[in-house]
């Protein structure tokens, strides 16, 4: 996949800053599938598969879906009818009935989401959102958390916290946990009172970083888990040489919804530069994505 990501240019559009995004993401996916053992691909059914710079992410035996959904869409090349076909029939011959489409404001064509409806795609109750910040090192919060780089040992704690939080079975929890002391990703537990509470991880390659996923237990939350983690992540994407680092989270529904995860990431310095729909199948249901 090709990044055309400009980084020597000192002002960016929002338009870039979104793409630079979808590529970190894609990429980070790409290695979470490669970290998981044979036995866990096994298990998972998951797969990877990159056809003309878009990413088409699938797990025949996870309904879920961040394990089945295409990214990149229309980013470098106006999509096409014979490009959605061709990604539909390989959820089809997965045996994969449910999956999202990412379609974003700067994919091409111009209306994406158009193209997709024509193929019978729905689009989806949320939207997700795509938000950046500059790798700049901010101050440490004072607290009784602790955040530490998560040790091997620390691999069930994590798969127990991810499952439950994103609502996963523990098979495809694991996958987070196989990301630990891998390169290029940078794993850490927030513990509080001595017991893991939250974890975290972060994705970087060259100068851009991707916070790939956060989660904490739900007794210990609103106790400083996630915005300790956030703090922690921006200094070591800082500290690896990131300019910039990308993450997403879904858009609230309404002004007054409750979305603890997009607050936060406000709260850390990110702003939004794009909001990306989500194309699905009809019939597609999930509980709260």
């Amino acid at each position: 996949m090709n990044a055309n990501l400009a980084l020597n240019d000192s002002v960016y559009s929002d338009a870039a800053l979104a793409a630079m995004g979808e590529y970190i993401e894609a990429r980070a996916w790409q290695d979470i599938v490669a970290a998981a053992p044979p036995w866990l691909q096994e298990l998972t059914g998951i797969s990877a598969s990159e056809r003309d710079g878009v990413l088409l992410l699938a797990s025949s035996q996870v309904k879920h879906p961040l394990f089945n959904r295409v990214i990149g869409l229309g980013e470098h090349s106006p999509a096409t009818d014979e490009q959605v076909a061709a990604l539909m029939d390989h959820y089809w011959t997965l045996g994969i009935e449910h999956y999202w489409v990412h379609a974003g404001p700067y994919a091409q064509p111009t209306r994406l989401g158009r193209l997709l409806q024509r193929h019978g795609l729905k689009p989806f109750q949320r939207s997700w959102v795509k938000m950046m910040r500059p790798a700049k090192r901010v101050p440490q919060l004072e607290g009784n958390v602790n955040v530490r780089a998560a040790r091997l040992e620390d691999g069930p704690a994590i798969a127990s916290i991810a499952g439950p939080a994103f609502d996963l079975p523990q098979r495809a929890a694991e996958l987070y946990a196989a990301l630990i002391e891998r390169p290029r990703w940078r794993v850490f537990v927030a513990e509080i009172g001595g017991e893991i509470a939250g974890t975290a991880g972060l994705y970087v390659e060259g100068e851009v970083a991707y916070h790939a996923f956060a989660a904490t237990r739900p007794e210990l939350r609103r106790r400083g888990a996630q915005r300790a983690l956030l703090q922690t992540r921006i200094n070591a994407a800082s500290e690896a040489g990131c300019r910039w680092i990308a993450t997403e989270t879904g858009f609230p529904l309404a002004a007054d919804e409750s979305n603890p995860s997009y607050q936060n990431m406000l709260w850390a310095g990110f702003r939004p530069v794009a909001i990306r729909d989500n194309y699905a199948p009809a019939g597609a249901r999930w509980s709260d994505c």
